[in-house]
C-alpha cells in the first residue's frame, strides 16, 4: 500500500487514472479503512486492500465493455476478460508484486 500511495500508477491496462481516492480518509460517508480506489477512462475501477487474516493486497477489478449489436455478447467477454488481464498484470506490477 505504501508503494502505491508514494509512486501512484497514471495508467492501469492501457486505460489513464483519472482519479485516486484514498480511502484511509473516509470517503462518501464510509468510515477510513487502508485501501485505494483508482478510477480510469472508459469507466473502469481497481480497489486495492490489504488482506484483513493473511499478507496479502486483494484487487477488485471493475470493467465496462459495452455489447456491439453486431459482434455480440461472446465478443464483450473476450474483450472484459482482455482488460481485466492487463488491469491484474499492472496493478500487480505497480504494487511490486
Amino acid at each position: 500500500m505504501e508503494r502505491l500511495r508514494a509512486a501512484p500508477p497514471v495508467a492501469l491496462g492501457g486505460l489513464p487514472v483519472e482519479s485516486v481516492d484514498d480511502l484511509s480518509r473516509g470517503e462518501g460517508g464510509l468510515p477510513p479503512t487502508d485501501g485505494l480506489r483508482y478510477r480510469l477512462g472508459s469507466g473502469a475501477r481497481v480497489i486495492v486492500r490489504p488482506s484483513g487474516t493473511e499478507p496479502k493486497l486483494k484487487c477488485y477489478l471493475e470493467v465496462v465493455v459495452p455489447v456491439d449489436a453486431d459482434a455480440g455478447v461472446d465478443a464483450a467477454r473476450i474483450s472484459s476478460a482482455a482488460r481485466l488481464d492487463a488491469l491484474r498484470d499492472d496493478i500487480k506490477a505497480a504494487a511490486g508484486i
